[in-house]
Order: structure tokens, then sequence, then C-alpha cells
């Protein structure tokens, strides 16, 4: 999965918020709020909770419970 483009700016805040970047985060299959790693595509319930992930770096858990 390939993170989404954003500008620098936008994500030099996001580093500051979450302690790490938004795009290696994404690249490295895992999530930006919880320890969860090795995520892949199959983790996901549907394309647009994959687009997501590439816009937030959130795994299906987390999205859940931010979502519901």
């Amino acid at each position: 999965m390939q993170p989404t483009v954003k500008r620098s700016s936008l994500e030099l805040e996001l580093a500051k918020i979450f302690g790490k970047s938004r795009p290696s985060t994404i690249l490295a299959g895992s999530c930006m709020t919880c320890d969860t790693s090795d995520i892949v595509e199959a983790d996901f319930k549907d394309d647009i909770s994959i687009k997501e992930y590439e816009i937030s770096g959130l795994c299906q858990s987390c999205q859940d419970d931010v979502w519901g």
C-alpha cells in the first residue's frame, strides 16, 4: 500500500503529534496509533478501509474505534 501525498508541512505536524512518519509507517505496514504491524490489504474490510489506511495510517481496528 502506498501513502497518499500530503504537504510536507502537514507531514511534519503529524510526525510531531504521533512521533513517527506517516509515509514510513504505512510503507512499513504499521499503524500510526497502535502497535499493530505487518498490515496487509487482506486485514481490511473493504477498499474504502484500505484507502483510509493510505490516507491516515490507521489499521482496521483503529478505524473501527474512530468510526464505529
